[in-house]
């Protein structure tokens, strides 16, 4: 990322900072700078130039807002399907483990995908092993594998998309993707 996107970036979140409390305030813009540091630190932003741009993560807006929202679908999905199975006499549960081979080797993309997963009620990430990743799923409604794998696989696919490198933009989709 060039500097100069870097520091619109920092200003950005500053001004969103300021803009949540209502209060152009010194104490609001310090904080906002402090904050938006740490944020951009942790999301691995430099703030100068950067000779590998392709590797760094990108942040892009509406594939993370279309992320978001097939997460919490499948979120209130998954969580429909475990109360009707409480509350139903019938037991549907089927457990299994999964084995499922991510196409990139994002280390970062890995975990999201993970956490999304464990976060999904009725599944939980069991182990993640190797580059690119082998996540080891259990699920509690397995009813066809190559489903469960398709399914983690498009959260792979959202996740490249919404915040994705470049290289894991290519090793998903093949070299000269958009």
């Amino acid at each position: 990322m060039s500097w100069i996107r870097s520091w619109g970036l920092l200003l950005w979140l500053i001004a969103l900072w300021v803009g949540f409390w209502h209060d152009l305030s010194v104490a609001n813009v310090v904080s906002g700078v402090l904050v938006g540091a740490l944020v951009l630190a942790s999301a691995g932003v430099s703030m100068v130039s950067d000779d590998d741009d392709r590797a760094r993560a990108r942040v892009r807006p509406v594939a993370t807002v279309y992320f978001v929202l097939f997460v919490i679908y499948k979120l209130v999905v998954a969580n429909l399907y475990l109360a009707w199975e409480i509350v139903t006499p019938r037991n549907k549960i089927n457990v299994g483990v999964v084995a499922v081979r991510m196409r990139t080797e994002s280390d970062l993309v890995a975990n999201a995908v993970a956490n999304v997963i464990t976060l999904t009620p009725g599944s939980v990430t069991i182990e993640s092993l190797g580059s690119p990743a082998v996540l080891y799923v259990n699920v509690m409604h397995l009813h066809d594998v190559d489903d469960v794998r398709r399914d983690l696989l498009r959260i792979e696919e959202l996740a490249v998309r919404a915040f994705g490198s470049q290289v894991a933009r290519e090793q998903l989709i093949g070299v000269g993707a958009p």
